[in-house]
This record gives C-alpha cells, sequence and structure tokens, in this order.
C-alpha cells in the first residue's frame, strides 16, 4: 500500500468541479499503471472521496469515509451543515451531491465503501457520516480530530477492509 496525500482547500473559492477532476485524474494515471486504488477522505475530503468514487467506480477498489459530511442531516445550530458549509460553496455543493447520488449506489458499490465515525464528534453529527447498506464503524474515542487521528493511525478494521 502506497498512500498518495490529496490536499483539500475548500476554503480558496474555487468550485467543486476542478477539485473533483483532479482526483479523477490521479484514479486515472494509477489506474492506467495497474495499480490498485483505494480512497480515504478524513473529515471535509469525505465526500470528495466519495463523489471520485461515485464518478470512476470500476476503477476504485474501496472507499473509506472518516468523519466527514455525507448528507445534510437535520441538526441546527453548531453541529448544523449550513453552519459547517456556510465558508464554502464547494463543500456545500460535495455534499448536496453526495446526498443526491447516494441512492443510486448499488449493493456492489455499498460493498466497497466504509465509514467511520467517532462515538462522539462535537462538529459532525453520526447521522451524516453513514451509507446505508456500507460497512459503518464506530472509533471508540470522542471527539472529531482524536478519532480520526485514531483512525489512521492504529484502527485495524480500516486496514483490514483496505486490504480486502
Amino acid at each position: 500500500m502506497q498512500p498518495v496525500v490529496v490536499p483539500v482547500t475548500w476554503k480558496d473559492n474555487e468550485p467543486l468541479d476542478p477539485k473533483l477532476s483532479r482526483v479523477a485524474e490521479l484514479i486515472d494515471r494509477f489506474s492506467g499503471e495497474g495499480a490498485r486504488v483505494d480512497l480515504v477522505g478524513c473529515s471535509a475530503s469525505g465526500p470528495l472521496m466519495l463523489l471520485a468514487f461515485m464518478a470512476r467506480k470500476d476503477a476504485v477498489s474501496r472507499v473509506v469515509n472518516v468523519g466527514g459530511f455525507l448528507r445534510p442531516g437535520s441538526r441546527q445550530g453548531f453541529r448544523s451543515f449550513s453552519k459547517r458549509s456556510a465558508k464554502s460553496p464547494a463543500f456545500r455543493e460535495a455534499v448536496l451531491r453526495c446526498a443526491e447520488l447516494e441512492p443510486s449506489l448499488t449493493a456492489v458499490d455499498r460493498a466497497k465503501i466504509l465509514t467511520v465515525r467517532p462515538v462522539f464528534d462535537e462538529l459532525v453529527p453520526p447521522e451524516t457520516v453513514t451509507v446505508p447498506q456500507a460497512t459503518n464503524l464506530t472509533v471508540p474515542m470522542p471527539e472529531h480530530v482524536l478519532g480520526i487521528g485514531l483512525t489512521l493511525i492504529k484502527y485495524d478494521p480500516v486496514i483490514r477492509f483496505l486490504q480486502g
């Protein structure tokens, strides 16, 4: 497994589609070279990676969303989607597009998706992170950043999922 980090900046006023195109180009390059491609999106990059997966299903083996909004949800206040997406139209569009396209995922597609969230996340409500009929796990750690950190550093179920 050779990780490639794709920086995602949401507050740069760049629209969603160029961000998605950069990820799709990397998928095409690596899959064209015969490499297995897995995507892992953490926090706000989660919806971008799910969209990239949906755009390149045949080239992506598996996708993991770690603590990222995949749908708006119904929360109000600090943890609401409107509050979390207020300063980034591209992020808002990514989440709304994920929510719109998620029903079109097949059972085979859903088997390639893992979502992970902390037991308590002060920023992202739990019902906005998961994908129905996919593998949805809860990390035994409270807090958004700590949950992501634990998942990336030492959470064996993610590694086993990616290994297939």
